[in-house]
């Protein structure tokens, strides 16, 4: 895989943790979303999504998700290209 294909991989992985949390957000706010879309989405994660849903108290499991997109090592280069986008 090139340094190109990763900080891309990279990108796509962070716009996909944020649509995650987005989504999280209409839930904590009782706002109907597509779980299959959701639950999706935790797996390309690498999130186990029963876990997130219905095992553990929605604010920790969004605590969880943001705390992973916050671990995610974001080159400057790949901030550049995600703002371009």
């Amino acid at each position: 895989m090139t340094k190109g294909a990763t900080r891309m991989d990279q990108v796509n992985k962070a716009i996909l943790f944020l649509a995650v949390i987005e989504t999280m957000l209409e839930t904590l706010h009782h706002i109907e979303v597509d779980q299959t879309e959701l639950v999706d989405s935790l797996v390309m994660l690498g999130f186990d999504p029963i876990n997130i849903l219905y095992e553990t108290n929605t604010i920790r499991s969004f605590q969880k998700v943001c705390r992973a997109f916050a671990e995610l090592d974001l080159a400057d280069e790949a901030l550049s290209s995600f703002l371009q986008e």
